[in-house]
């Protein structure tokens, strides 16, 4: 999963990794949110950072082999993906509500409508390609929720080193 400005869910070398696609309808169920309510029924990117991401994450160009594919440019192109809008497509920002909200999507995802959690839908790995600056402890209990449900989250470090204190939080937190 990740937790970026969205994904465009029918971008091809996406589209057959996303956990809603069965080959012929897309099911948004349980796999996006947008507490936005920007595209709340319909994984988008309106920025496009978000779908780089994930292609880095999952993309491929193969549906029926994945790993071998001439396109196999994810990490883990076979894995399955569902996301979380946590940037305002008109600022850009990200806000600590809507982040946290994205947070508790992700721990125990629900319907379209907010309702009908469930923790077994739940990612095994959340990509969070964003921060603020460093030593912001307020996404820590999202973590550590996260860390207790068997997620695994990673952040990126940003783009300001290479001098110390460069890392931006969430990144820099030690769980």
């Amino acid at each position: 999963s990740n937790i970026d400005t969205g994904v465009q869910w029918e971008h091809p070398a996406l589209m057959n990794q996303y956990r809603g696609w069965d080959g012929s309808a897309g099911d948004h169920d349980y796999n996006w949110w947008d507490p936005y309510n920007q595209n709340p029924l319909v994984p988008t990117d309106a920025d496009g950072h978000g779908s780089h991401t994930m292609g880095t994450m999952v993309g491929s160009d193969n549906p029926a082999d994945p790993l071998n594919a001439d396109n196999a440019i994810g990490v883990a192109p076979g894995a399955k993906w569902i996301a979380c809008d946590g940037f305002d497509n008109n600022t850009g920002s990200g806000y600590d509500a809507e982040l946290l909200e994205c947070a508790e999507f992700l721990l125990a995802p629900w319907d379209l409508t907010g309702a009908n959690p469930d923790p077994d839908m739940r990612p095994d790995v959340i990509n969070n390609s964003w921060g603020g600056g460093p030593a912001q402890w307020w996404y820590n209990q999202a973590i550590y929720a996260w860390r207790a449900a068997g997620i695994m989250g990673v952040f990126s470090g940003g783009n300001a080193g290479p001098n110390c204190a460069t890392v931006h939080s969430p990144s820099d937190y030690t769980n």
